[in-house]
């Protein structure tokens, strides 16, 4: 588990814990549900609100309800919103990494059988490498 951080807003993620991969798999598709329901013409102020009522979809389902009030201080901008999805992709990705080089001391190295050895090695002595 790590802490992300956006804002005044701060909370525990673990992305190994299924129940959380489920809430954000449920919550994108909210947010493409939502997506249906964005203004497409109209006033710019209309157009902005509805875009963010997406984010907002997906923040509140997966951090629990009324998370944007903390994430975004009452504020509704698109910029905003896109930058604090952009900081969960950016900590997700850091995350993975992480999670990754922990697990990989764990993995079953394989090196196959005698014959599957013989193969490889001539192979690769043809390319010129030892």
């Amino acid at each position: 588990m790590s802490q992300w951080k956006f804002g005044n807003f701060e909370t525990e993620i673990d992305f190994t814990d299924v129940d959380f991969l489920d809430r954000i798999d449920e919550g994108k598709q909210l947010m493409q549900e939502a997506e249906k329901n964005v203004l497409k013409v109209g006033k710019n102020s209309d157009i902005i609100r509805s875009q963010c009522e997406v984010f907002y979809t997906f923040f509140d389902h997966v951090f629990g309800r009324d998370a944007r009030e903390a994430m975004f201080e009452g504020k509704t901008s698109l910029m905003l919103c896109v930058k604090a999805s952009e900081s969960l992709s950016a900590f997700e990705h850091k995350e993975a990494e992480r999670i990754g080089s922990t697990y990989k001391k764990y993995e079953v190295q394989n090196h196959g059988n005698r014959q599957q050895r013989r193969t490889y090695n001539k192979q690769n002595k043809k390319k010129g490498r030892k």
